[in-house]
């Protein structure tokens, strides 16, 4: 059942562009339906790919990267199943509908750099085109999507939230060695690897942690901007453990 709000849009013609259903299970469904009604054809058209003004992203478990390279095609990734594809592909005019609607399942699944290179889109979609994004908790995303997206929070969405003890540790914590110590365990494990290359994807997955139990605990909003900052820095490859500790030392004063 499509949300009251989401009802309301398609009956005025005025339909956010950028729209990102959280929580629920049927975020999917609701995306599809919501496609469905907004191009005025069926539900089926749109599921099997073949409404020429539709284009949806499943996740099938694989990252979602910037262009379309070997390494894509290897994961039987298509043409636009990247973030220049949809850049591209949302820029042609519509063939056959009122819009371009572009339809991607679990958002907060890109690959750490996929956001970034999508972010000039989401801030200036092109006038036909139509986002309508999932994810399983909004909380994971950084504050630079969510501020340009319009929300709808659908039921169940707190339960896909764990607290976890080793976070609240380190927030909470006066001892900067303990930090330390975490920030060291993240640094082994990112090159437990037969190459020995660091593994960003280990500290981005505990700053994005980081940032969901900031989001969710009011006392611990305080650090925010110092999270999204460091998530920035490592994102411009700056020295992974260096950042971490300069964080460390940050949130314990």
């Amino acid at each position: 059942m499509i949300p009251q709000q989401i009802d309301k849009w398609i009956a005025s013609e005025v339909f956010p562009q950028r729209v990102l259903l959280s929580g629920g299970a049927e975020a999917m469904e609701i995306a599809l339906e919501t496609a469905s009604q907004l191009q005025e054809v069926s539900r089926e058209k749109i599921e099997k790919g073949i409404h020429l003004d539709t284009i949806v992203f499943r996740d099938k478990g694989k990252s979602f990267k910037i262009n379309w390279s070997d390494r894509a095609k290897k994961d039987d990734q298509g043409e636009y199943e990247n973030v220049l594809g949809i850049i591209r592909w949302a820029h042609q005019k519509p063939n056959e509908g009122k819009y371009r609607i572009v339809i991607l399942e679990n958002f907060e699944r890109l690959s750490n750099v996929a956001p970034h290179a999508l972010l000039k889109l989401i801030e200036e979609p092109p006038a036909n085109a139509i986002f309508l994004f999932t994810t399983r908790n909004h909380h994971q995303l950084l504050d630079t999507i969510i501020s340009r997206m319009t929300v709808i929070r659908l039921p169940r969405e707190e339960s896909d939230f764990e607290i976890s003890e080793e976070i609240q540790s380190f927030f909470d914590s006066k001892n900067l060695i303990g930090k330390f110590q975490t920030i060291e365990a993240l640094d082994k494990e990112s090159k437990d690897n037969k190459n020995k290359k660091i593994d960003r994807s280990v500290f981005f997955e505990f700053l994005e942690t980081c940032i969901l139990h900031a989001r969710f605990f009011d006392k611990y909003r305080k650090f925010l901007p110092i999270l999204f900052e460091t998530y920035q820095a490592i994102s411009q490859n700056q020295n992974t453990r260096f950042t971490l500790e300069r964080l460390a030392v940050k949130i314990t004063r």
